[in-house]
């Protein structure tokens, strides 16, 4: 049993008891023979990404991963892992973060400038030392699965392909599927074997104008261009450098004039190129490309098209740029889109599951409308990816007035986003072919008020572990295959390991329901009757500017529940209490249809002081998680479940050995 303090030995004591009010008990009844769904395999996942040592998870000095950051994942259940991440990854070229030849990555996150050129001046450059090698070796040390996003703002579809040959076509076999080089030869010397992902995305967020890259401003235009791609021609683009003087990466795309040394690499910002339409300009001045540098006084330079570099020559084999010239290209930028991509993939390895990221309504209309008006008749997808972030900016509901409201805000905000997920799940299974799938490779709640306002940690506070929770359980029921929350590991605290690894209070509530998830099983229909609502204070609800009126008035029922029954017939019973309340413990009364127990059951309880106790590095023990075994009915028991709380009751069958 873990009790971790004085008040974990008290709650330890009341989770199961007989009810302590005057007021009827919530009655939940579990009808543990009724299926409602499998329970995914790999369920709890959560997006990963390169940058910062894989923000410090992965030890360069030793090549290995952090020891501490194993465990902790391991010990919070994560089965599925993201790379390269999401924004930040949007530009990154897998093949330069292999091996020993690594290549400087555009860091994704741009802001809009101008229309014409939105990603000039803020594409910097990240090193990738936790690159996709160093993803799969600490996914294996986790015991998780890799899901891989393949970046479509600078990738080509080919490279995709090699991509999937890299990971999943087995070496020494001399079989090459995609031609060229056999990627499959390249793997460490030591995974000879397939790494046999089959999770894959392409792109992320290409919906937000932020995150269109070469793509058109017009929202419709950008949705096509991602399904059938397209061409964006720019002109006089000034170029930059991602690595520094010093060879180092931490340069950017800005525009950087010749330093006059020898060898120097430009980036353009929108890779791949076309070849016959290419220009270069060096002080206003048109140069030659050629495929290899001649003489000292030859004005020319080498194009990697696919990479997006410009090289010049160091003055013995191809003219050095005068010191102080500007650099500037006039291309094309050609781009494949969603079809192309996943047909070169599932050329390699047909098994693949290759989801659509662009997670909205328009996103399923527009790809039937195309059917043989742009893509080919009998066109499909596997998957539909969708970020159901609560973004309580976005949606106008940033406007605290107190921690609480900004806790309520945090549940209905869930229910919002559970009921515009089964909008777009009933969709995909209503319009398309091939029985695809929706699935979540990023979601939480964030973007409150500027620091956070009267609520500065509601990011890691026992708040969002009972968002996360909530959306688990909807997720779970909405039959989604597979979920990944908010970062594993971050500087900042929308993490599951925030700033020196510290274990959030998300954290915790996923170590307390992993076995629910881990034992697999079926969903089993429950029902709650007398479930207590809370009615958040209208007054502060709606006084915000831009408020939505209508759920501003909204109720939430105080407990969320949801119940599973595994293989060997044990029975998991999660009981959520989302009320921010200190003296709003629920009694409840559990009765157990079809199902006899064997007189005990295994509790598993996050309850901390406060909804809003978060964990610092310099306070990391305000929210924990208790662990106990007790007496309960073989049908039937009484349990007190806490405010703020995350519990899962654990209940094995009769003759089963007890806990």
């Amino acid at each position: 049993m873990r009790l971790h303090n004085a008040f974990a030995v008290a709650l330890a004591a009341m989770v199961v008891a007989a009810p302590s009010s005057s007021a009827a008990p919530a009655e939940i009844t579990v009808f543990t023979a009724e299926d409602e769904g499998p329970v995914p395999g790999a369920f709890l996942g959560a997006n990963h990404r390169y940058p910062f040592d894989g923000y410090g998870t992965w030890d360069p000095v030793n090549d290995r991963p952090v020891p501490d950051a194993v465990e902790k994942a391991r010990s919070m259940g994560v089965k599925v892992l993201r790379w390269p991440g999401g924004t930040v990854a949007n530009t990154t070229q897998w093949k330069g973060t292999i091996g020993s030849g690594r290549r400087c990555q555009r860091d994704g996150r741009i802001e809009l400038g101008n229309p014409g050129t939105p990603a000039d001046d803020v594409l910097n450059g990240r090193l990738p030392s936790y690159g996709l090698d160093e993803h799969m070796r600490f996914t294996a040390a986790v015991g998780a699965q890799a899901q891989i996003m393949v970046p479509m703002a600078i990738g080509t579809a080919a490279d995709a392909a090699d991509l999937v040959e890299y990971l999943n076509t087995p070496a020494g076999d001399g079989v090459n599927p995609n031609g060229g080089v056999d990627w499959a030869e390249r793997r460490p010397a030591d995974h000879l074997q397939p790494y046999h992902v089959t999770r894959w995305e392409l792109g992320n967020e290409n919906y937000h104008a932020n995150q269109r890259y070469w793509m058109s401003q017009n929202e419709d235009e950008a949705l096509e261009q991602y399904i059938r791609g397209g061409t964006r021609r720019i002109s006089g683009e000034r170029l930059g450098k991602l690595a520094t003087p010093d060879g180092k990466c931490g340069g950017s795309t800005a525009d950087a004039p010749s330093d006059g040394t020898a060898n120097q690499v430009f980036d353009l910002n929108y890779p791949a190129a076309q070849l016959d339409d290419f220009e270069l300009r060096v002080g206003g001045e048109v140069w030659q490309r050629v495929d290899s540098l001649g003489s000292p006084q030859a004005k020319q330079f080498v194009l990697d098209e696919f990479r997006g570099t410009v090289t010049f020559g160091d003055g013995q084999r191809g003219m050095i740029p005068p010191r102080g010239a500007g650099i500037a290209a006039s291309y094309t930028s050609v781009h494949k889109g969603y079809v192309q991509f996943r047909d070169a993939m599932r050329q390699v390895d047909p098994g693949l599951e290759v989801c659509a990221s662009w997670g909205g309504l328009t996103f399923v209309s527009r790809f039937e409308a195309l059917k043989g008006n742009g893509i080919p008749a009998d066109s499909g997808y596997d998957c539909l990816t969708a970020h159901p972030y609560t973004h309580f900016t976005g949606s106008g509901t940033a406007d605290w007035d107190s921690a609480v409201e900004g806790h309520d805000w945090h549940v209905l905000g869930a229910a919002n986003e559970r009921r515009k997920l089964a909008q777009l799940r009933d969709a995909v299974r209503r319009s398309a072919a091939g029985n695809p799938h929706v699935a979540v490779s990023e979601f939480g709640a964030l973007w409150g008020p500027d620091g956070g306002g009267v609520y500065p940690e509601y990011t890691y506070s026992m708040t969002h572990a009972l968002y996360m929770a909530t959306q688990w359980m909807d997720f779970l029921e909405l039959g989604l295959p597979w979920i990944e929350g908010n970062d594993l590991s971050s500087d900042g605290m929308y993490t599951l390991l925030g700033r020196g690894r510290v274990y959030s209070a998300e954290a915790w509530a996923r170590e307390a329901v992993r076995p629910l998830f881990d034992a697999g099983g079926v969903r089993v229909r429950q029902s709650v009757t007398g479930n207590p609502q809370r009615s958040p204070a209208e007054a502060e609800m709606c006084d915000g500017p831009g408020t939505p009126q209508g759920r501003c008035r909204e109720k939430y029922d105080k407990l969320a529940v949801t119940a599973t029954r595994a293989p060997d017939g044990t029975v998991h019973l999660m009981v959520v209490n989302r009320s921010p309340v200190a003296s709003d413990a629920v009694d409840t009364r559990v009765l157990l249809r079809g199902f006899t127990g064997n007189g005990r059951a295994r509790v598993r309880t996050v309850a901390p002081e406060r909804f809003s106790s978060a964990n610092t590095r310099e306070h990391p023990g305000a929210v924990r998680m208790t662990e106990s075994c007790r007496d309960v009915g073989a049908n039937s028991f009484n349990a007190g479940v806490p405010p703020h709380s995350v519990t899962l009751f654990t209940l094995s069958r009769q003759g089963s050995p007890g806990c």
